[in-house]
């Protein structure tokens, strides 16, 4: 079992390049903070660190995980840190950060993004094919291919489209369906504008209905669609479901439906209704 030390706060550089948090930490020191002043701080959850590994850095260690509760320590002013002291590679530090991070629940959208296509990137230019990229890409970070393309994809969505993922304003399905909506590989620079539009307009669907239908919308229709052209089959699959009636059926007429049901076989009453409103319309 590893050994927990107390290091020295003004020995951890405060920022690394294998913490695999990127974003959302702001608000979680804040939260760490609050809870180290009111309980002190936990000495069961100690942060990773490793030797660093550029001597001219000015700092002693580098950390792999744990970088709010470095931060909310720092800002508090202690001196010191519970720590283990591991001395790993790059590949093993995001590997250890990402399971961290992961198993915690802390890692927002847009980080799972980059880290996919960090490790796309990293692959597919020594030799690999897109494919086999992705898929040492799934396998690094413990993940199914599919959700690994997942992150991939996304990883082109703009800032102002990717935080509405981050806030849980809009879905991963929601931003996968703008992405292969609106993502032009050859004219990037002119998808961006698109994907911010789609994402907004996303959004702003009143109801989850609204929203399912949305990305229906995306799927089915070409990246030149303009957003009047999305609301107009979003509207079109409304009317397609309110063609649903209700049917009240007189006490006195009960048995005698029952009755003509039967008389086919049928026992299921919503069953019976729509057999009968569909024979009287053929032979109408």
């Amino acid at each position: 079992m590893s050994e927990v030390k107390q290091v020295s706060i003004s020995k951890i550089d405060p920022k690394s390049e294998v913490n695999v948090r990127r974003s959302g930490i702001d608000d979680n020191v804040e939260r760490v903070k609050s809870s180290i002043q009111e309980h002190g701080y936990w000495p069961d959850q100690p942060i990773v660190v490793r030797p660093h590994p550029d001597p001219e850095s000015g700092f002693e260690f580098q950390h792999i995980t744990g970088q709010c509760r470095l931060r909310a320590c720092a800002e508090l002013g202690l001196s010191e840190i519970p720590a283990i002291i591991e001395n790993i590679s790059d590949e093993e530090a995001i590997q250890r950060s990402w399971g961290e991070n992961e198993h915690r629940g802390e890692l927002l959208m847009s980080d799972k993004a980059y880290w996919a296509n960090y490790f796309y990137q990293r692959y597919r230019g020594n030799g690999y094919t897109g494919k086999e990229a992705l898929d040492l890409a799934a396998k690094f970070l413990g993940v199914k291919h599919g959700a690994v393309m997942d992150y991939f994809g996304l990883s082109v969505l703009p800032d102002e489209a990717m935080e509405l993922v981050d806030k849980n304003f809009i879905t991963k399905n929601q931003a996968v369906a703008i992405v292969k909506n609106s993502y032009d590989q050859l004219r990037p620079e002119n998808s961006a504008q698109k994907m911010i539009e789609r994402a907004n307009w996303i959004q702003q669907q009143p109801s989850t209905e609204g929203k399912k239908f949305a990305v229906e919308a995306l799927n089915e229709l070409k990246h030149h669609a303009t957003i009047a052209e999305l609301n107009q089959h979003v509207m079109e699959k409304f009317e397609s479901i309110k063609r649903k009636v209700d049917i009240v059926i007189p006490t006195q007429l009960y048995d005698e439906l029952l009755k003509w049901g039967e008389s086919r076989g049928v026992e299921d009453k919503s069953i019976i209704i729509n057999l009968m409103i569909a024979e009287t319309l053929r032979d109408g």
